[in-house]
């Protein structure tokens, strides 16, 4: 994936490449049916010829904003199938629906609980809260009625949060914040959910699904309920485990890398040229799923959504992917 960071940059098609400058200086270049996708972090231009080459040979751009927001996507995707929108819409509202629904929260809670578990062996003190979310998955496991089950995915999030402000707190970290993020950790967080979020609605696109229709989470104008669903399962292996690491090795710094903006911590132009790099790393990493088998994150994300279209449809159960106790 080409990400296009630096402010003012001009990247062009010329003779089979894609050359990047600024002010009339050559940054760099990649040739061009090497790019798989592109993403362009705010003011960041591609010219008519570089968007017509990428849109004819299906490469999608994104377009993010320098605090992480995805504005959207450029993309040659083709039309769902009508039936396969049928199922989804029917999913929506069904029994179906709800089973799924449950497959992600659960899905959500076993990751987050790997990772309590790996920061518990240096840290004992987070045995109790390791406690609350496995008795947690009890009652997720027993319930299908999607309200509560909206209530305990909540109730997941602020016990994981919760947890991890001890080990974090260094960092400024004092549980999960957002609009505008109000500490480092928080503002590494959102931005990677933001680069997660366009990988995973790009794979729900691909697989055929209407975007905004979720099983999960709540139907609003806008909103990519059903890209949110999905990426429910990968927060934690992709983006978290990402973020902590940079934090606790040192590669991330609170002043180095961030910067106060209106009430808000963001990532500076430097902490975006170290995150961006450590989120691609950790896509193109093998992930495991729990049915066995081994393939990167990035394609696990696309094979996720395919069989999430196969369960709608009812040709085959849905399978969620999750971390196993040791997170690697």
């Amino acid at each position: 994936m080409l990400h296009l960071l630096e402010q003012g940059a001009t990247a062009r098609l010329r003779a089979g490449r894609i050359c990047v400058e600024l002010d009339g200086h050559a940054l760099g270049e990649v040739p061009a049916r090497k790019v798989r996708q592109v993403a362009l972090h705010g003011n960041v231009r591609l010219t008519t010829p570089a968007l017509q080459f990428f849109l004819g040979n299906g490469v999608p751009v994104l377009y993010v904003s320098l605090k992480g927001a995805l504005h959207g996507v450029a993309s040659s995707c083709a039309l769902a199938p009508p039936a396969r929108l049928r199922a989804q819409f029917a999913a929506a509202t069904s029994a179906v629906g709800a089973g799924i629904a449950q497959l992600f929260v659960l899905a959500k809670l076993r990751s987050s609980l790997a990772v309590l578990t790996a920061f518990r062996r240096t840290r004992p003190e987070l045995a109790a809260a390791a406690a609350q979310l496995h008795a947690l998955g009890g009652k997720v496991a027993a319930c299908t009625e999607l309200e509560r089950l909206r209530g305990f995915e909540g109730l997941c999030a602020r016990l994981y949060y919760a947890a991890l402000q001890r080990p974090l707190a260094a960092y400024g970290f004092t549980g999960r914040n957002r609009r505008p993020p109000r500490d480092p950790v928080n503002a590494a967080l959102s931005y990677g959910y933001a680069l997660l979020l366009a990988q995973v609605q790009l794979a729900t696109l691909s697989a055929g699904l209407h975007p905004e229709v979720g099983l999960l989470h709540a139907e609003s104008r806008r909103n990519p309920a059903m890209s949110l669903d999905l990426m429910e399962e990968f927060r934690v292996p992709v983006v978290d485990l990402t973020v902590f690491r940079a934090f606790l090795s040192g590669a991330l710094h609170p002043t180095q890398h961030f910067r106060d903006e209106a009430g808000g911590i963001y990532l500076s132009d430097a902490g975006r040229k170290v995150l961006v790099p450590l989120l691609e790393a950790r896509l193109d990493a093998e992930a495991k799923p729990p049915e066995g088998g081994a393939c990167p994150y990035r394609t696990l994300i696309e094979r996720q959504a395919r069989r999430l279209a196969a369960a709608l449809e009812g040709r085959r159960p849905y399978s969620p992917f999750y971390l196993s106790a040791r997170p690697t």
